[in-house]
């Protein structure tokens, strides 16, 4: 049985001033632009069911952001702390134009409570997203620790209170209906909150002690060349035994993909091609700095400038220096054997 938070009454009590503040604002005239019950002709019930339509959406869209969330809460365990970041970035950018979204909605008439309520369970939502991930970072670094986790508890407990007021819009649209005569108008249920034990801070502390102890949240590091991706100027035309032929030219370049296959975000990445003839043992080198790149991205690279030799054998060597870190050195490296056709 789930044990039931002391907090319970008093979040209770904080919604039902909520609740109360929402309708008295109303019926002092803030949000209200009708006054009783007025009879319904086609173009107000096509309003009021593309109101219904429209805010279908916005509770869609926030559903999804709920499920993203908490979708990468559980896989966090297999993410860099860089992607953590950018992916909490994305859900709070999500939310808030959600929210956005509904402040310039303008609801039919009778229906402005209900979009009050709205509104409401929108904002906590996006309140929760925005303070949740500063927080997190804060409590993951060890920075004020202890205020982190109440940031992230308080986040938590927005997220319980929409859900709260939302049963209310729910029950205010129907009433809204049905003083108009709309006895099956519905909206859907929306529950955001994964776990109602996460308004309690020992439980988030819980949390936060799990994700730190979690292996594979340290960095793990690794750059590989895309073999398949090189690209010779001039192209290739044909192969003789272990030899590409290339057409005919004067000068030598070569593009291909370089990938980062750690979860870390690389800086400055040097990459090496070693270019050697059978007239010249002494190869010639030159080299190419990749200013950044993130995890999983592939970035191109060209390296030119060599002089082509027609008919002699020649070969490159091409390799991405290794960081600080990286256990696998067996994709870093690729050689080309290659003639310029004369």
């Amino acid at each position: 049985m789930e044990r039931r938070s002391r907090k319970e009454p008093i979040i209770t009590l904080i919604i039902m001033i909520i609740v109360a503040a929402v309708i008295v604002s109303w019926l002092t005239g803030l949000w209200s632009c009708g006054n009783g019950k007025k009879n319904l002709n086609e173009q107000k019930k096509l309003s009021i069911a593309d109101y219904v339509n429209s805010v279908s959406v916005l509770v869609q869209h926030s559903n999804k952001t709920s499920i993203n969330f908490f979708a990468l809460l559980d896989k966090i365990k297999d993410i860099s702390r860089e992607e953590l970041d950018r992916s909490l970035s994305d859900i709070t950018e999500e939310s808030k134009i959600n929210l956005q979204n509904a402040m310039e909605m303008n609801p039919p008439a009778n229906f402005e409570v209900a979009h009050g309520f709205l509104k409401l369970v929108l904002d906590l939502r996006t309140k929760a997203y925005e303070n949740f991930k500063p927080a997190l970072f804060n409590a993951l670094q060890d920075v004020q620790s202890d205020i982190s986790i109440t940031q992230i508890t308080d986040a938590f407990l927005n997220m319980y209170m929409s859900d709260e007021i939302y049963k209310y819009f729910q029950e205010e649209i129907k009433n809204a209906g049905e003083k108009l005569d709309i006895t099956n108008l519905a909206i859907l249920n929306s529950k955001v909150l994964k776990d109602n034990s996460l308004i309690d801070s020992q439980n988030v502390s819980k949390f936060i002690s799990d994700i730190k102890t979690v292996a594979n949240l340290k960095e793990r590091r690794g750059l590989a060349l895309i073999n398949n991706s090189i690209e010779f100027n001039p192209k290739i035309i044909n192969e003789q035994g272990d030899y590409m032929i290339l057409a005919n030219g004067n000068e030598i370049s070569v593009t291909l993909l370089v990938e980062n296959q750690g979860n870390v975000t690389e800086k400055n990445v040097i990459v090496t091609m070693d270019y050697l003839t059978e007239n010249n043992p002494k190869p010639e080198e030159k080299t190419y700095t990749i200013t950044s790149i993130d995890p999983s991205e592939q970035k191109s690279v060209t390296i030119s400038g060599f002089k082509a030799y027609p008919g002699v054998k020649c070969s490159i060597t091409i390799e991405v220096k290794p960081v600080q870190g990286e256990t696998l050195l067996t994709n870093n490296t690729a050689s080309y054997k290659f003639m310029v056709e004369k």
